[in-house]
């Protein structure tokens, strides 16, 4: 398991071992999981640290959710998913803003790249 998906499912697992369901540990530990995910991946992946954050965070509520027994409440599953998908939003907004700010950062250093050409 890479470092920011080990990240995420610890925040989800603290945050669901507090008992009150995905929230602000979850949030942070989002964001903090794509910043190590943008400053980590090659350049030429950088579309994937944009792309990835929603269904990861998706897949790793809904575990987190199932294996505290969330899903066994007796509403219907249509139900389920729509509150999946009210507690995993805030984080998946973090998550992207803090990628994105991450890769802009990484762009836009002046130097990078250029002292193994001219060396």
């Amino acid at each position: 398991m890479s470092a920011p998906v080990a990240l995420l499912v610890a925040g989800a697992g603290a945050d669901e071992a507090a008992g009150a369901g995905l929230g602000l540990i979850f949030v942070l530990t989002a964001a903090a999981a794509a910043a190590l995910a943008a400053a980590l991946c090659p350049r030429g992946r950088t579309w994937w640290v944009l792309a990835a954050p929603p269904l990861v965070i998706a897949v790793v509520a809904v575990g987190a959710q199932l294996a505290a027994g969330a899903g066994r409440s007796g509403g219907s599953l249509v139900m389920a998913v729509v509150h999946w998908a009210l507690d995993t939003f805030p984080a998946m907004l973090a998550a992207e803003a803090t990628a994105a700010v991450v890769l802009a950062g990484r762009a836009l250093r002046p130097g990078r790249g250029r002292r193994a050409a001219h060396a």
